[in-house]
Formats: C-alpha cells, structure tokens, sequence
C-alpha cells in the first residue's frame, strides 16, 4: 500500500460526520445499503451532504456503491481500513496481530 492511500483513507475517516456514514455503511453488511437507509442512521444531514461523503469513501477505497434498477446501494470494503492500519503499524516499527 502506498502513502499516499493511507493517506487518503486516514482523511476520509478523520471527519465525525464521515465516520459516522461509514459506521452505517460498514453495520449494513455485505448487501449494502441505499442513501435513504443511511439518512435514517445519521439524522439530521442534508442528502446532498451525504452523497458528498459517500463519494469520498468511495475515493479513498472504503465503500463500493452498484447500481441496481434506481437504487443505489453502498457496500463497506472494511479490508481497506485493515491494510492501512497495518501500512501504519509496520513503518511506524509496531507489530499488528492478524
């Protein structure tokens, strides 16, 4: 993994209202969910403003969204946060259990 993907990754979860998005993302599952289910978990954010961090997870790597009919559903890819935690671990000098 590259600098500059830990990077991009670390950033993307750096921001409490994006966590929070990619906590709901990460509780939905393998199936994903759809913007309107996320809006129901993290209330009081305007759509818009969701589907911003939405596409900065997606940059970073940290979800994946298919399209299916007129829905769009969002899935975590949670191995992402593993691998730049582990990036970090191993040039930090730390050693980090499997």
């Amino acid at each position: 993994m590259k600098n500059d993907a830990v990077i991009d990754i670390f950033a993307a979860l750096a921001l409490k209202s994006r966590l929070k998005v990619f906590k709901a993302v990460v509780k939905a599952g393998e199936a994903g969910t759809t913007p309107s289910q996320i809006l129901e978990i993290v209330k009081d954010m305007p759509r818009n403003t969701l589907s911003f961090h939405l596409a900065v997870l997606e940059r970073a790597g940290l979800c994946a969204s298919v399209k299916s009919g007129k829905q769009v559903f969002y899935a975590a890819k949670p191995k992402a946060v593993r691998k730049a935690v582990k990036f970090l671990m191993k040039e930090c000098g730390g050693d980090l259990p499997d």
